[in-house]
């Protein structure tokens, strides 16, 4: 839930609450230590009940992974409180290995997944370049944790009969987990409907793609051949034998001996054995502190402290304490206030200690001491209550999800044990505004004696929030000079079960426009507050199509090839997969096949004779940059992509004379090529036969013509759609000639 900050918000931190959790269950996620990394594309896909069945049978932790292109390299993480299921949204620039290497850097930050498994065949590159570097992933020799085992699930049915795959029984896991599906699945993915997650096929396979184990036992299921809980087994592989190590691994046996025991015992003597077993954890994170041999392991520690914190959870809940923090935030004559209010009750049949209440502000390595008195509080007793925290209200802005950093600690039985409140004062709804596309072009017109407008135009933004806001939001938009904004609404009242909300924006450009790159910017306020700005980058460029051009495009998997054609003045029509078969494709001038568009157009490998019919008879057809796994036998030439990266200096022009380069539009070498002042990726290929324009080094083809009949098939594996996205002018001017040849 995100809260808006109004003159008063009370915003809760989620604590300990009864029922939220069983004990039995938070016993069982310290007693497992495994990490699953489950990777998927659509949320809507992602198989519940199999990752339930993990989480409930064996305590493992669940990490949810979808990575997706962005403006920026950024990523959201969102957990179901006490159940150990995390979901991770990483965003990238682009598909290069540095991003990728930045991704899993962070993910990987605390240490490596035991199992990873991939849910269904991914349809972006993006995706199966993440899915091939995983797969790939090297053995770090220097941390304690690698990947042990990878699956994928698969509609199949030969590889059901592979060696160690796992059947799961979709349709009873369902019903036993649904209630939790119901509950949890939500807090994950707010946009999902029940009926994304409770359909699906009744059996289902998962493949075993490959295993570090050397045992040949079977492995009936994912954690097969796996320890549970390896803290023993880790302390035996990092300390020399000795008096040393044999101490750390009785005091490691000792607590997990009384975790167990805790499972088969009831009333006082359970909680005897969970708050021993912590309190053994305890020692044992005091003494690893201490000992040489273990301060270099960087991957130990962390592992130790998330271990001492699911036992601390698991003690705390079976002691009865019942922890909650607020923060209250009020108008007052001497400006804004903030209040911290405690509530610690404690259910159970022993009394409490509450020894110090301390805060943490973000911007101060200082410490605060709230309240240093220390309190005893009674069986099915409570004690509430206010701290006033003074706090410039500069920082009430702050942006980080723990701006309020609360600890208290609690003593029982002599076990001292720190409970933790971080919460933000003022959480950022989630809503963002950003133009569709982000960038423009405007075809120049003829230049007036008068500042008058000479073109009217139109351009979009779009509003996503979740399905359940709603709620009335202001839309202002500044533009640069010579831009002038139409009529448009700048009120707008947004409504539950509504994913999103466009808003169409004319604006018209006069002679005061200059020429270059500008930027607009609009943005999304809530009751007087910016929630979600986005740049928008507008200029002047020719990119004119003649008018007896008829295109007929397939769209490019990102979509920006329809926007780049609508802010021409060029005719075109989308084509369906029927009109590849049926139509007449000699309706057509061009026919513009966008990067990956095949996936979408499963009847392409069946037209080839008609394609070549089509440029027999004087047509056009436009391959921009395709994936490797463009199928075969698809043109009536050799066409086999690849992908790579290149700098300008190996970007070789091999026909300096070549027409497609001279009209309509004359392109400048140098202001094209400042694009790959870097290394971009291109998706080279062979082409053959063909004139080739523009090679790499290595004589990958980036920009050929293939002649055939009276037609011809032109190849662009330069990124130009990503060159527009960018206003690069030499980009926008080569589309119009490739279209125009």
């Amino acid at each position: 839930m995100r809260w808006l900050f109004s003159i008063f918000i009370v915003i809760l931190c989620n604590g300990l609450i009864p029922g939220s959790s069983t004990a039995s269950n938070l016993v069982d996620y310290v007693l497992c230590d495994l990490r699953i990394l489950y990777y998927y594309e659509n949320p809507a896909e992602i198989d519940w009940p199999t990752l339930y069945y993990l989480n409930d049978r064996f305590g493992c932790r669940l990490d949810l992974l979808t990575v997706k292109q962005g403006g920026a390299f950024y990523y959201r993480t969102v957990e179901v409180a006490d159940k150990e299921i995390y979901s991770h949204q990483y965003y990238v620039v682009d598909n290069s290995s540095v991003y990728r290497d930045s991704l899993f850097g962070s993910l990987f930050k605390e240490r490596r997944p035991d199992i990873v498994i991939f849910g269904h065949q991914g349809r972006e590159e993006l995706y199966n370049a993440c899915r091939e570097y995983l797969f790939n992933l090297a053995v770090d020799s220097t941390s304690l944790f690698n990947i042990i085992k990878l699956y994928q699930v698969t509609d199949r049915l030969e590889d059901s009969v592979k060696p160690g795959g796992v059947h799961i029984n979709r349709h009873e896991l369902l019903k036993q987990y649904q209630p939790r599906l119901e509950r949890e699945v939500p807090v994950l993915f707010p946009r999902l409907r029940s009926s994304d997650y409770s359909s699906g096929k009744r059996l289902i396979f998962y493949e075993l793609l490959k295993s570090r184990l050397t045992t040949e036992k079977p492995v009936p299921d994912f954690v097969s051949g796996l320890n549970k809980i390896r803290l023993v087994a880790v302390l035996d592989s990092l300390l020399s034998e000795g008096t040393i190590k044999q101490a750390f691994i009785r005091k490691a046996k000792n607590a997990l001996s009384f975790l167990n025991a805790s499972q088969n015992a009831g009333g006082r003597r359970r909680v005897e054995n969970i708050i021993t077993g912590y309190k053994e954890l305890m020692y044992l994170a005091h003494q690893s502190r201490a000992e040489g041999m273990l301060a270099g392991i960087p991957d130990y520690e962390p592992y130790l402290d998330r271990l001492l914190n699911k036992a601390r959870k698991a003690a705390l809940y079976e002691i009865g304490l019942n922890w909650e923090g607020r923060v209250i935030v009020r108008d007052s004559p001497h400006g804004q206030k903030l209040k911290f209010r405690a509530d610690l009750a404690v259910n159970g049949a022993e009394e409490v200690e509450l020894s110090y209440i301390k805060f943490h502000p973000y911007w101060d390595t200082s410490v605060i001491v709230l309240d240093s008195v220390s309190r005893k509080i009674k069986p099915h007793q409570a004690y509430v209550r206010e701290y006033l925290v003074d706090i410039d209200p500069v920082y009430f802005e702050a942006a980080q999800p723990e701006s309020l950093y609360f600890t208290a600690e609690v003593v029982y039985s002599k076990i001292q044990m720190p409970i933790t409140t971080a919460v933000p004062v003022r959480e950022a709804l989630d809503l963002k505004i950003s133009f569709m596309p982000g960038f423009r072009f405007v075809q120049p017109k003829a230049r007036l004696d008068v500042d008058r407008v000479v073109s009217s135009l139109n351009w979009k933004a779009l509003i996503t929030k979740p399905l359940n806001y709603a709620g009335r939001v202001k839309v202002n938009l500044e533009t640069p000079r010579g831009v002038f904004a139409g009529a448009y609404r700048t009120e707008w009242l947004l409504e539950k079960g509504h994913a999103s909300q466009t808003i169409p924006i004319p604006f018209s450009v006069s002679n005061l426009f200059e020429l270059g790159i500008h930027r607009q910017i609009i943005t999304l306020i809530v009751d007087n507050r910016v929630i979600s700005a986005d740049t928008g980058f507008i200029r002047i460029a020719a990119c004119h199509i003649e008018d007896t051009v008829q295109i007929g495009f397939m769209p490019d998997s990102t979509g920006l090839l329809e926007d780049i054609l609508r802010m021409t003045d060029a005719a075109f029509q989308p084509l369906t997969d029927r009109t590849l078969v049926t139509g007449d494709l000699n309706a057509y001038d061009v026919i513009l096949v966008g990067s990956g568009a095949f996936r979408q157009y499963p009847s392409l490998t069946l037209i080839t004779e008609r394609l070549v019919d089509y440029l027999r008879n004087g047509g056009s057809l436009v391959i921009m940059g395709q994936p490797y796994d463009w199928p075969d036998g698809v043109l009536p030439v050799s066409f086999s992509p690849g992908a790579t990266a290149v700098r300008a200096d190996e970007i070789k022009l091999r026909i300096p004379e070549a027409r497609i380069l001279d009209k309509p539009y004359k392109i400048i070498l140098p202001e094209f090529l400042n694009y790959f002042t870097v290394r971009q990726p291109v998706a080279s290929a062979v082409v053959s036969p063909a004139e080739k324009v523009f090679t790499t080094d290595a004589d990958g083809t980036l920009l050929s013509i293939s002649r055939l009949g009276n037609g011809q098939i032109i190849y662009c594996g330069l990124p130009l759609v990503e060159m527009i996205a960018e206003l690069n002018i030499g980009a926008i001017h080569l589309f119009a000639n490739i279209l125009n040849y």
